[in-house]
């Protein structure tokens, strides 16, 4: 090529079609959700948030007082974000691998590609967290009572589904119990959720039910419940609550696309060229928005899965 200092255009194809043909195993958040598209330039997005609730009481002939369900519309907003990487090389690295017929162009796009892919698992689980309510994005491991979702808190910690049979089955009948807060909203008593833990909450889940069923796991008994049983790393105590916090965290959740979305105003795409000082820079970015929830009571948070001492 004509200046050694810039990739062709053929490489910069190549690094473009690296970057923005992430594998599905890093796209934890954009396979789990629906997204949809909003203008370009959009800073926040406002959409309506439907609630409801009721409950049954005894029945008298003739009684005009019967309890009825009660919804409520309300309106909400959701920020949207930019995310950026760039792959960098200097005039050395570049001349170097062109010498010696060395690919330095998988490795970095390959890593930028991830590197987004994990900043959207990051916006859409952990949030984005800022003083300034315009730069503030919710994620799903935010509080419940913010985020309007339920909750339900484990009986036992996974952590001891070793050590009594009895406690496999309390954590069972406490996961049905939990679907249930979903299958028993008006309307979805057929509804397979997703069941999201951390990997190692699914790895204890999945140990022999008892010494009379070895072949047998809480795992295999719960999986006809759930549409999909995911890991999430997002959700595991580091990543997420105040410093020093030990508390893994579980979901339960329907992901139809009207109950659950994620706005994307640009999808991933490359920026101009930039050198300097002997170095050229490829950014490329992406504007996206946290989870837009039309129906939170479609999502319960899970508490109580690890022993926060053993952390």
């Amino acid at each position: 090529m004509a200046n050694k200092d810039y990739l062709t255009r053929e490489q910069l194809t190549y690094v473009d079609n690296v970057i923005k043909t992430p594998k599905e195993r890093e796209l934890t958040a954009m396979s789990l959700f629906h997204t949809f598209s909003v203008p370009a330039w959009t800073k926040q997005t406002t959409y309506k948030v439907m609630t409801t609730a009721g409950q049954a009481a005894h029945y008298v002939d003739g009684a005009d007082d019967i309890p009825v369900v009660d919804m409520n519309v309300t309106e909400s907003a959701s920020n949207l974000t930019d995310i950026a990487i760039a792959v960098r090389y200097s005039r050395q690295q570049l001349g170097e691998a062109q010498q010696v017929g060395m690919d330095i162009l998988t490795p970095m796009a390959t890593r930028a590609r991830r590197a987004l892919a994990e900043a959207e698992n990051k916006l859409i689980f952990n949030g984005l967290h800022n003083s300034n309510p315009a730069l503030n994005i919710n994620g799903l491991t935010d509080p419940a009572s913010k985020l309007g979702v339920q909750e339900s808190t484990a009986p036992v910690t996974f952590d001891v589904l070793a050590d009594d049979p009895d406690n496999n089955l309390k954590i069972r009948n406490w996961l049905k119990d939990a679907k249930s807060k979903i299958t028993h909203l008006a309307g979805y008593s057929n509804a397979q959720p997703i069941l999201a833990l951390p990997q190692s909450a699914i790895d204890q889940l999945d140990m022999p039910y008892n010494q009379y069923n070895p072949q047998m796991t809480v795992l295999q008994m719960i999986r006809p419940w759930f549409k999909d049983i995911k890991a999430v790393p997002e959700l595991e105590h580091q990543n997420f609550g105040s410093n020093g916090n030990k508390q893994d965290m579980g979901y339960i959740f329907l992901n139809d696309a009207d109950i659950v979305q994620i706005p994307v105003a640009q999808q991933v795409h490359q920026l101009p060229q930039e050198y300097h000082s002997g170095r050229t820079t490829v950014p490329y970015t992406e504007r996206l928005g946290g989870l837009v929830m039309y129906y939170p009571h479609a999502f319960v948070q899970l508490h109580g899965i690890n022993d926060p001492k053993k952390a």
